[in-house]
């Protein structure tokens, strides 16, 4: 598992259930990962987060947000830490095969 914590960025035009998509998977090779959203992109990231943590697949670790200023423009942003649980890869496999026999039906 690499140490280094992975930041998934959100744009405006992503929807929830593609950031969850991609934050599962950039949770097999780490323990926790940061959802960044703008501002208009922070209610996505928020969603993604909270579906993960009611399905039981990550918790909260920290939230924040930040202002960089960027070239005069003040860029704020939202910045979710998730954490794998204990069932991660045991719900991930799950939803791996049941994809799969949706397939195959």
């Amino acid at each position: 598992m690499s140490s280094e914590i992975k930041e998934l960025r959100v744009a405006q035009y992503d929807n929830a259930k593609k950031i969850m998509y991609l934050a599962k998977e950039f949770l097999l090779s780490s323990n926790k990962i940061n959802i960044i959203g703008t501002t208009n992109s922070a209610d996505i990231a928020a969603r993604a987060a909270e579906n993960l943590v009611r399905l039981g697949y990550v918790k909260y670790e920290n939230t924040r947000t930040e202002t960089v200023i960027d070239s005069n423009k003040k860029i704020t942003r939202l910045i979710i830490t998730i954490v794998k649980t204990d069932d991660f890869d045991k719900l991930y496999k799950e939803n791996e095969e049941n994809k799969n026999k949706k397939k195959k039906e």
